[in-house]
């Protein structure tokens, strides 16, 4: 079972909500979303393919979908994207509570 995806799917979902709900704005522009977002895919992307490439860590097979990319599963590029947006929303949501 691809338990791997299935968390990352449901931490995507929970961030979503939350930033709909508390109706939050996470950058001034898209511009720099996205820019913040390719700086860290692209640093996720080479720690990673390094550190998986040396042995650092590992992934069993059952917990996975099964597509790798380079050395990398296909849930740890998603997962490179999902966390830091988890991680934005909940800063988000304490910094506009902690102004109030």
């Amino acid at each position: 079972m691809p338990e791997y995806a299935l968390i990352l799917i449901l931490l995507l979902f929970i961030s979503v909500f939350l930033h709909r709900y508390f109706k939050l704005k996470l950058s001034k522009s898209k511009s720099h979303l996205f820019i913040f977002y390719a700086i860290l895919f692209f640093v996720g992307i080479v720690w990673d393919q390094f550190a998986i490439g040396r042995n650092h860590w590992t992934y069993s097979e059952e917990f996975l979908l099964g597509p790798y990319v380079g050395f990398m599963p296909i849930e740890d590029y998603v997962f490179i994207l999902v966390t830091p947006y988890f991680g934005l929303v909940v800063y988000k949501i304490i910094e506009k509570y902690l102004k109030n």
